[in-house]
């Protein structure tokens, strides 16, 4: 029927137009599929002031299910969400319905469809797909009614029908079907606003679809980025590799999972686990695993050859372990879970491959409600009839992989394998500069020992000559009187009690490096340890016009007076070797809160100038060579005293503003009253 047809009535037009007008404004409004077909069904019963209109949608194996219903004042049995099957809409019934486009029963008492024209009439259920095919259209639609389908619909109390197929894709995607309670007739009016419903209803479809893929990428893109996000975070490997195995887990409702890294060069292979596992497999008395199994060291070792059936670019997806006949020899193993499904990823990175991600996924229960199934209402007499059981209930079934689901894996298989090939490679730079800072700190570490050696060679060979000369010149008697004579036994005691020290110092570093260094921790009073080192160095301080400083404002300490009494004396002989004018000050005082005594010697000399001061306090270090040609010394004397601190419980750090601005070596010791009171 043409729009000018329509429009003799401005009434019906108005109706019409008001129809069409609120259907496709709910579909504008609504990308939600179920609302607009609730809407829908509404509208078209209020429209055609029938009893029931429905949304039948097919099922991909040609059973279906009511999945809207508008149904007027209970005058008829609800049918929704109840499923029916494929024999009650046989596939002649169905490619009627594409070819002819509508279809209309006015009459279940006459037993007519108002729209035949046969001259030789066969039923509907006469109908076969070839007869469909060949005959013209305008004979195919006019032929009595089916008896069974007169029968079934009077059972549920429906004397007229009108059936609109729902195409999408040129498919046969459901039925808009309206169903009265009494006989009634449909205008070609109301046929063509039906049927241009149900074309609206085709683009609610698409609209519906594509909201749905997109809603599918969305959430696809999220889980990735989600979980790709985990997988390149700064946490260790271990705890990046059990949390990203859970999520992707989760993400594809599975129930258990398993990533299983390869075996490399002298380790063993790593597997993380979660969720349901199976039983472990044994050969002999030693615990296997199943990625050991043939099945998946094929399918990894197998990851660059052709696809084969049920494997998706390397993805193996088996619906059914049961049915495996390569699962065979393992499938005891599954014997006491309810694992029945598995999906397997080869994890590759480059031409290399790294491992496998297995998912598993449970056996599903299913539970459809067939049509007659629900017995409180009497008037489903015949559907009831029609089905052997009324709710179909199915225990233990293979569970579905879906597109979605293998989508999803492998794009998170591939970051997977990207986030550990990142940790191997971050792995080997590390060992590498861990290799290279060895390497680096052993060559300084022999410079060092070969410059002390030097060194110290050097300053034996100074004092052990001195004294070799001088008992040369005592011996053969080279000296003019008394007072040279005790001049030659002074310095030559001298020499020997240099050569003693630097002996000393070497023989206390190495008992200190060897850990056989004793401390005896006592009460000590600092004062007089302080005037014997400033009577010590008096002579030295008068001789070069170095002011010597004591500022003791603490006096007792919990320390081993002869380690400290040397530690006071290598910084006492530091201050004064370094500096040229001005004073060395001694201070020691208590911290205010700390159980701590700090005992500081500054210096006004040549100061340092290195970033790491620190490196002062190891062995053998001096801050530069020309130090060491200009003033002398082993480089062991603050090495010696950061030990002794530290075995006598304290701390020592130096500190210096910069070049020829003096420096200052603090070192902490308890404080007796504070070890006393804890």
């Amino acid at each position: 029927m043409s729009n000018a047809d329509i429009s003799k009535n401005p009434g019906t037009t108005l109706a019409y137009g008001g129809l069409l007008h609120r259907i496709v404004n709910r579909i504008r409004q609504s990308l939600e599929l179920k609302e607009i077909l609730s809407a829908t069904v509404a509208e078209i019963r209020s429209f055609l002031k029938t009893d029931r209109v429905k949304v039948y949608r097919f099922h991909p194996d040609g059973s279906g299910q009511v999945i809207a219903e508008s149904v007027y004042q209970n005058r008829l049995p609800s049918l929704l969400d109840l499923n029916f099957p494929a024999g009650d809409i046989p596939p002649a019934s169905r490619e009627m319905f594409i070819k002819a486009g509508q279809r209309s029963i006015v009459d279940i008492a006459a037993q007519q469809i108002t729209l035949s024209r046969l001259e030789h009439p066969i039923t509907t259920g006469d109908l076969t797909i070839g007869e469909v095919y060949r005959q013209p259209i305008a004979d195919i639609l006019k032929r009595p009614v089916d008896p069974c389908h007169v029968e079934y619909l009077t059972a549920m109390g429906v004397q007229s029908s009108l059936v609109v197929p729902i195409l999408y894709q040129n498919n046969l995607w459901g039925l808009l079907v309206s169903h009265h309670s009494q006989p009634q007739a449909f205008s070609e009016e109301d046929l063509h606003v039906v049927q241009l419903v149900a074309d609206q209803l085709a683009v609610a479809i698409a609209q519906s679809e594509m909201l749905h893929q997109t809603r599918q990428q969305v959430r696809r893109e999220a889980i990735i980025n989600q979980i790709s996000s985990l997988l390149h975070s700064p946490r260790h490997i271990d705890e990046i590799l059990q949390l990203g195995l859970e999520r992707i887990v989760r993400a594809v409702q599975g129930s258990g999972g398993r990533l299983y890294l390869m075996p490399r060069e002298s380790t063993a292979p790593v597997l993380y686990t979660c969720g349901a596992q199976t039983a472990a497999i044994f050969n002999g008395d030693q615990a296997g695993l199943l990625e050991e199994t043939p099945f998946w060291q094929q399918l990894i070792e197998a990851t660059n050859q052709p696809i084969q059936t049920g494997n998706h670019k390397g993805l193996q997806v088996i619906t059914d372990l049961y049915q495996e006949e390569e699962l065979k020899s393992v499938t005891w193993i599954f014997g006491r879970t309810r694992i029945r499904g598995l999906l397997v990823m080869p994890l590759q990175y480059s031409q290399e491959s790294i491992g496998c991600l297995t998912i598993f996924r449970d056996a599903i229960d299913t539970d459809i409600n067939w049509g007659g199934y629900w017995e409180k209402d009497e008037r489903q007499q015949l559907p009831r009839k029609s089905f052997q059981l009324w709710r179909e209930q199915r225990k233990n079934q293979p569970p579905q992989w879906t597109r979605e689901d293998i989508d999803l894996v492998q794009s998170l298989g591939i970051h997977l394998a990207m986030a550990v090939m990142q940790n191997r490679l971050y792995q080997a730079q590390k060992h590498n500069l861990e290799l290279n800072a060895a390497r680096a700190a052993a060559e300084e570490a022999s410079r060092l020992k070969s410059n002390f050696i030097a060194t110290t060679s050097h300053e034996l060979r100074t004092p052990l000559t001195a004294v070799v000369n001088f008992l040369q010149l005592l011996k053969e008697g080279y000296y003019d009187n008394e007072e040279q004579l005790k001049k030659y036994i002074q310095l030559a005691h001298q020499s020997a009690n240099n050569l003693v020290n630097i002996i000393n110092d070497v023989l206390d570093i190495a008992k200190i490096e060897a850990g056989r260094m004793t401390v005896d921790l006592e009460p000590v009073s600092l004062m007089p340890l302080l005037e014997e080192q400033q009577n010590l160095f008096s002579l030295e301080s008068q001789r070069r016009g170095i002011k010597l400083v004591i500022e003791c404002e603490w006096d007792r300490v919990l320390a081993d007076k002869d380690k400290l009494r040397q530690v006071l004396t290598n910084l006492f002989s530091n201050a004064f070797k370094f500096t040229e004018t001005g004073e060395v000050r001694v201070c020691a005082i208590k911290r205010a809160r700390d159980a701590i005594v700090e005992i500081s010697v500054t210096d006004t000399g040549i100061g340092i100038t290195t970033s790491e001061p620190e490196s002062l306090f190891e062995p053998f270090v001096q801050e530069d060579s020309s130090i060491k040609r200009h003033y002398g010394g082993t480089g062991l004397g603050l090495a010696i005293c950061k030990r002794l601190v530290e075995l006598m419980g304290g701390q020592i750090y130096l500190q210096s503003p910069g070049k020829n601005e003096g420096t200052t070596v603090t070192f902490t010791l308890p404080d007796v009253e504070g070890e006393l009171t804890a």
